[in-house]
Parts: C-alpha cells; structure tokens; sequence
C-alpha cells in the first residue's frame, strides 16, 4: 500500500473578509463553487483572527467550522490556530460590561466591550455569536508544529509567560478559555497584543526561542506585511522571510484590500 505524504500550507489573519477568504480558497483549489471542500488530503492551517474588521467574522467561523468536517471526511483536514482578535472577541461575549482591571487601576473606566470595538470588533458578529461558534473559538490552540514548522498567531514571546512546552502553553491557554478569571484574561489580551519580537530581537533570540519550543524555522501572522515593507496590501502575494529563513510572516491583510496567499510548508 502507498501512503501519501500529507502536504501542508499555512493561511494568515482573515478578520471578517468572508468573501475574500472564498476567492482566495477557490483560486488556490481547496473550495470549489458550492463553497465544498475539493482539497483532498491537503491539510490547511489558520493563523487566528477569523473576526473584527472585516464585515462577517462569524461567516468566516461558520465556513471553517464545516470545512474541518468535510475535510476530515475526505481524508485532508483544516486546523485553526488562536489569534488575539478571536481571545478579544470571546472576552466580549463573556464579560461584556464589566470593567477592564488593568484599566480600572488606572483610573479609567473601559469594559470588555468597549476595547473589543476599538481594535475593529463588529456588532453584528457578537450579536450572531451562539454556544457552538464559542465552542469551536475557545478549543483553538495557540501554538503548533508541523513539518519541522513551528505555527503560531503572534510575532511575540508571550507565550512563554505560559508554560516551557508547547503542550504545556496550550493546555495553560485552553484552561484561562474556560475560565471566569477576567484579571487573567486581562493579561493574556494584553500580552497577546505585543508584536516584533523576532524583527528586533534578531535570529539569536530566534533561535533561542525555537529550542525550546520546537521546530527549524516559525510561521507568524499577527503584523501586516504591507506595513512592514512599504508596499500597499495589493502587491502582497507572498510571505514576508527573515532573519536568514527562520522567519514567516503570512499576515496578507486581506481586511486592507490584500489578495491573499497561501504559503507551503514543504520542502
């Protein structure tokens, strides 16, 4: 029997842009006109921040929630990682009106809500938000490897705040998901904010920071490309590498206009 090797590509932020995100999966074969799964055994990795910005954030959960299934069934798979949009967006369904500690020491008076607005959050996709979307939001993990590949949302190091493990932060960042603990939600959405660690912190920390958590090299979204190269979202087709290879970012900005790319993780 011959068993083919799964192949593997990595897609970055989506931020409500349904209709973006359906041309992107037609044109690169994974969806085809009924919106179905026709990628075969191809697995599809997200990045996080499937809501906020864009105008149908629980479109876009709907849509890979049932591609999981139908992927599944034809021997492929979707996965989708936790990004600091999808944490934002559960924090105001959960907490809503209640007031933000880190704020309230400072004397300001900002809840839940109000911040999840102010970084892009859409009313229309909390109002849709049901037990099943939350669900399937909060059983997202924060870190994964694959292909030698370590995958992840943010281009930070917070996540060591979390755990020595990759098994071990996600378990942390699962159990505060599950939680009513609103101070450490609170930390986790600020630390889940930070960005630009490798690009200042250079290929040592690099480095350092794949030996302890896995992987040759890492794939981020979180930070636009565009913003990063002094190009318009437009002219984005491919990810962004550095620090001599061990970098990817795949953040297409696809809420700015971009036309998005899915990367390969192969050799």
């Amino acid at each position: 029997m011959i068993h083919c090797r799964a192949v593997h590509y990595v897609v970055g932020d989506i931020h409500g842009c349904l209709q973006p995100l359906i041309r992107l999966l037609q044109r690169e074969g994974f969806i085809g006109e009924g919106l179905e799964w026709i990628g075969g055994s191809n697995q599809l990795w997200f990045l996080g921040d499937y809501t906020d910005r864009g105008p149908d954030g629980v479109g876009v959960i709907e849509l890979l929630m049932r591609l999981e299934l139908e992927a599944t069934a034809a021997g492929g798979a979707v996965h989708a990682l936790l990004g600091n949009h999808d944490l934002m967006l559960l924090a105001a369904h959960h907490f809503t009106d209640t007031e933000i500690p880190s704020f309230k020491r400072q004397g300001q008076s900002v809840t839940f809500r109000e911040i999840w607005k102010q970084v892009g959050g859409q009313a229309r996709d909390l109002e849709r938000l049901n037990e099943a979307h939350i669900e399937w939001l909060s059983n997202r993990p924060a870190l994964a490897l694959v292909e030698n590949t370590l995958l992840m949302h943010a281009d930070s190091l917070f996540y060591l705040e979390w755990g020595e493990s990759l098994a071990q932060i996600n378990r942390n960042l699962y159990d505060i998901l599950h939680s009513d603990r609103v101070e450490t939600w609170d930390l986790l959405a600020e630390q889940f904010s930070s960005r630009f660690a490798f690009l200042e912190g250079g290929t040592a920390l690099t480095e350092e920071f794949l030996g302890q958590l896995g992987g040759h090299r890492l794939v981020h979204g979180h930070t636009p490309i565009y913003s990063l190269i002094g190009y318009p979202p437009q002219r984005v087709f491919y990810p962004l590498e550095y620090n001599d290879g061990l970098c990817f970012n795949v953040d297409h900005a696809l809420w700015r206009g971009g036309p998005g790319f899915t990367f390969h993780l192969g050799p």
